[in-house]
């Protein structure tokens, strides 16, 4: 299929912006990155160019989007400088060196030092460390003001902890498999064979009683309310009292709910439903991903 067929639609189903130069990246804070011939352009949801950068590798969070001059602001402006050498795969930022840099939320990023095996400290907005000591690829990203972390030497019987920006510890935890992001104030938590969400506490708010289909546990999450399941290689959605509330008969699911549609797979095709699982746009798509901003990234099948 031709990458020039990709692009944003509306609610309705409508193509509204072409992507001729290939994939974009869905929406965020207003803008959406996209391939424009040999460079980079942010558009609005109206499909106007705001800026154009050589490289944009990441879309905008925290107010920041990363491109090969650094994190900019909305303006283009660059807020924080950032050096890539070795073909982009080491980061050099306030004088220091990284292997890599997460996005921006609640003012810090997540970092991983020149040689490190995870990302192990934050930094700020003008690329000061200012949380140090985490590891085991669990200094991740902030969300809503918290994020789930490891100590590089962990108290007894903690495996993670839930932390605020300033560092300060707001719950631990003892689960050898967990998620990585509260979502709908929920994670989810693998025992055994089986999955299960806990709350912010750590305490059950649905037992592990699920199939655990999902080893990476990067799919499973609550968002409006839902969350996907797998049951023999199908796929539904839960509430949060553990009821099917659309019974696993999918092939796919890409994300969850977003602006009340999710995007899920049928015949081979990708199309979107409503939360009581009746479709708002029927199977069309070889690709579909969430709608953010009321705009959603497909490619039409052939």
């Amino acid at each position: 299929m031709s990458a020039t067929r990709y692009g944003f639609i509306d609610m309705k189903g409508e193509l509204v912006i072409p992507s001729p130069h290939g994939s974009p990246f869905n929406f965020n804070e207003g803008m959406a990155r996209m391939p424009m011939g040999g460079s980079w352009a942010f558009i609005d949801v109206k499909g106007e160019t705001k800026l154009t950068v050589k490289r944009a590798f990441s879309g905008f969070n925290d107010g920041m989007a990363l491109t090969d001059e650094g994190f900019i602001d909305p303006s283009g402006k660059v807020v924080l400088p950032v050096a890539f050498k070795a073909n982009y795969t080491k980061y050099v930022i306030a004088g220091a060196s990284y292997a890599n840099v997460g996005r921006f939320d609640s003012g810090l990023a997540p970092v991983m030092r020149s040689g490190a095996k995870a990302s192990d400290g934050y930094i700020n907005h003008q690329g000061e460390v200012v949380l140090d000591g985490f590891g085991g690829g669990l200094a991740r990203t902030f969300f809503k003001g918290k994020a789930l972390v490891s100590l590089k030497k962990p108290p007894k019987g903690e495996t993670s902890r839930l932390i605020d920006p300033k560092g300060t510890c707001l719950a631990t935890y003892s689960f050898e498999s967990m998620g990585t992001t509260f979502m709908d104030g929920l994670v989810v938590v693998v025992q055994g064979e089986k999955l299960g969400f806990v709350n912010e506490a750590g305490e059950w708010v649905l037992e592990p009683v699920f199939p655990a289909w999902d080893r990476g546990l990067s799919e499973c999450w609550f968002n409006e309310g839902l969350a996907r399941v797998q049951v023999k290689g199908r796929y539904g959605f839960i509430d949060k009292k553990g009821a099917h509330v659309i019974e696993p008969r999918f092939e796919a699911v890409n994300g969850g709910f977003s602006e009340g549609l999710a995007a899920v797979k049928e015949g081979g095709l990708f199309g979107y439903i409503h939360p009581d699982g009746s479709w708002a746009l029927t199977p069309r798509f070889a690709s579909a991903q969430p709608f953010t901003h009321e705009r959603a990234v497909v490619l039409p099948a052939a």
